[in-house]
C-alpha cells in the first residue's frame, strides 16, 4: 500500500514538470501588473485601496488589468454589497474603444 502510495506521489510530480506552462501563456502578458509608467495623462487613473469613488463605491482591491483600463473590487455603500469597477485610461482613442 505505502509503495503505491509513492508511485502515485512520483506520478503526478513528474506529470506536473512535464506540463508546458511557458507554452499556455505565451501570448498572455507575463507581468503581474500594469507598471507605473502608464499613470499619466492619457493613461491609467491612480485608485487607492480605501478610496471613495462616486460617493458610493470604496475601493477595496484591483482585480486585474488590461491595454484600456485597470478593475477594481469596490463595497458598495448603498446597497451593502460588492461590486467590479472597471476604471478605462482617459486618451481619447481609448474612450472610443471602451
Amino acid at each position: 500500500m505505502q509503495e503505491d502510495d509513492s508511485k502515485q506521489k512520483n506520478n503526478k510530480k513528474a506529470l506536473k514538470d512535464e506540463l508546458p506552462v511557458e507554452e499556455l501563456f505565451a501570448d498572455s502578458d507575463q507581468s503581474e501588473d500594469e507598471g507605473i509608467a502608464d499613470y499619466k495623462i492619457g493613461g491609467y487613473h491612480p485608485v487607492h485601496i480605501g478610496e471613495l469613488v462616486g460617493e458610493r463605491y470604496v475601493i477595496v482591491q484591483k482585480l486585474g488589468w488590461g491595454h484600456f483600463s485597470t478593475v477594481w473590487l469596490a463595497k458598495d455603500t448603498r446597497y451593502d454589497s460588492f461590486v467590479a469597477l472597471k476604471v478605462q485610461k482617459s486618451a481619447h482613442h481609448y474612450l472610443e474603444a471602451a
